[in-house]
């Protein structure tokens, strides 16, 4: 059953705006509360927020989606396998597998037609 190109692009938006939305809110939630950085480890926490900021921004305007969705899914799956790798059940956290499922989801659809970054 062929689905139509305005479904396609529909589905493209939404998880677009559902995942960039999430990430943009999770990081400047806790970018809000952290004081300036004083040390490294300060400023690598603030760095990885912010990151995590920008990715969300870049993926609700659909500019540098590849980039931006592989590099959130590197922010959210990087503690995640090294969790696994330490011994922790795969399912044992259900919310971080969805979110890294979803950010590699969004990383293969593309930015789809309504994107400020498409060709």
């Amino acid at each position: 059953m062929a689905v139509s190109k305005a479904r396609i692009d529909w589905a493209l938006l939404l998880l677009r705006l559902a995942v960039g939305g999430m990430a943009f809110l999770e990081g400047f939630a806790v970018l809000r509360h952290l004081a300036f950085p004083g040390n490294l480890n300060q400023a690598m926490v603030w760095g990885l927020n912010l990151t995590e900021t920008l990715c969300g921004v870049l993926m609700v305007l659909g500019l540098w989606m590849p980039v931006a969705s592989f590099i959130l899914a590197l922010i959210i799956g990087g503690p995640l396998i090294l969790s696994w790798l330490n011994g922790a059940p795969v399912l044992g956290e259900l919310h971080g597998l969805f979110l890294l499922l979803v950010a590699f989801a969004a990383a293969l659809g593309g930015a789809g037609k309504w994107a400020l970054g498409r060709n």
